[in-house]
């Protein structure tokens, strides 16, 4: 607890904010995993030879980045240390870039995220989700596997990416480099769409939560069928509770991917002693809270820890607005009318238009101010431009009990010790 001037991430600045009453500091709990490197990851890897080794073996290699999206997992860090790993006397490198759904990237992009790794008989391609190969297989909940052609015809599929609590995944990384990553678009939206089984009051995802979840036991199977018939290696970096990466998980798909999760919720799970009246929570300020799509995974990290009626205050710059593909649209349209929407996703699922509609609904009952340098922003609570007139809104609507403070949101889960 302290009673000093705390500074708020808001975009690309800080704001100052005396508490009124004390406030409880959330923090991780228990064994800290050891800090590492990329190449500390890959010297010992989880279930399976060293990268090297591999590479020396194979054909054809492929490498899966994120796109420019995920820059926060310093992309061109782990693309250097593999390159270096695989060592230049081997076979040319397919470099792909996974954006799932999301747009091609820009030339600029691709130079950004390979970091100066690529070599000059290297390819670097795009995930085209209208133009994938189809197995031939389908996942036992109908999900067709089909990737990019680059990646099926590579004798060895090297994935990188980021382990951190995911809404539809329960973590990301791992298989997600596949699926969305680098598949067709009738896979994604099947996959994504089994979130929706149960209509919007029945999910079975949420952050954290892989057994019971269909969406994520779907994306292991799709690993699994994939790895019949190649060899998939993995390299994903998991981030500490600001945000910042702190250590590298590399190996067999599953068997590396399970590691990565064990120490992204040592590291990323914050605890307070019991459930709060109040959580004021930053997205952690440029580029976490870009837009409000990004935001909103710091409203899934805290709400879980509110007591019932306690109120949240979420405070992020929203520089680009609301966010990419529909979500812009289908925000208001779930604040107004969630049942059109939800028909609307049964039929034809987005990601966007399911943070849209998952958004507004895991807020009920919670009265909500978001604290923004983009005035006019829909959003399921009040919107101020002043910390403080927000602070002054919503201390009368909320019960006696703990005020919490986050400061890093994005990239955590706040669990209560009384849950």
């Amino acid at each position: 607890m302290t009673d000093r001037t705390l500074q708020i991430p808001l975009g690309r600045k800080t704001i100052p904010w005396m508490p009124p009453r004390d406030v409880v500091i959330p923090r991780p709990r228990g064994e800290r995993p050891p800090e590492g490197t990329p190449e500390d990851a890959l010297a010992a890897p989880f279930d399976s030879p060293r990268l090297s080794s591999l590479a020396s073996r194979a054909g054809k290699i492929a490498i899966v980045l994120p796109d420019a999206t995920r820059m926060w997992q310093d992309v061109p860090r782990m693309a250097r240390a593999l390159r270096k790993e695989i060592g230049d006397g081997t076979a040319a490198v397919t470099w792909i870039i996974g954006a799932g759904l999301h747009r091609a990237p820009t030339e600029e992009e691709k130079g950004l995220l390979l970091g100066g790794a690529s070599r000059p008989r290297d390819a670097v391609v795009w995930s085209d989700p209208e133009k994938v190969a189809d197995t031939g297989a389908v996942t036992s909940r109908g999900t067709p596997v089909a990737i990019a052609p680059e990646a099926l015809g590579a004798d060895l599929l090297v994935l990188a990416g980021g382990i951190v609590y995911h809404d539809l995944a329960g973590f990301s990384g791992g298989r997600k480099g596949l699926l969305p990553g680098i598949s067709g678009r009738a896979s994604v939206r099947n996959n994504h769409g089994l979130s929706l089984s149960g209509g919007i009051e029945g999910l079975d995802v949420n952050v954290g939560r892989l057994s019971g979840n269909a969406t994520a036991e779907d994306m292991e199977e799709y690993g699994r069928i994939l790895e019949q018939g190649k060899t998939i290696f993995l390299l994903n970096v998991i981030p500490d509770e600001t945000g910042k990466p702190y250590c590298y998980t590399a190996g067999r798909l599953g068997e590396a991917w399970g590691k990565g999760v064990e120490m992204a919720r040592a590291l990323q799970t914050l605890h307070i002693p019991e459930k709060a009246a109040l959580v004021v929570v930053s997205s952690g300020g440029y580029p976490y809270d870009i837009d409000l799509y990004q935001a909103t995974k710091a409203v899934t990290a805290s709400l879980g820890a509110l007591m019932p009626g306690g109120g949240l205050i979420l405070c992020a710059g929203l520089e680009d607005g609301l966010g990419p593909g529909n979500f812009a649209a289908d925000l208001p349209l779930a604040l107004s009318d969630p049942g059109v929407l939800l028909r609307r996703l049964k039929e034809d699922f987005t990601i966007p238009g399911f943070i849209a509609l998952k958004f507004p609904h895991d807020m009920k009952g919670h009265p909500a101010a978001l604290v923004t340098e983009r005035e006019g922003t829909p959003f399921p609570g009040e919107t101020f431009s002043s910390f403080d007139s927000a602070v002054e809104w919503m201390l009368p609507r909320v019960p006696p009990g703990p005020m919490v403070y986050v400061k890093s949101g994005n990239c955590i889960v706040l669990r209560a010790d009384s849950q």
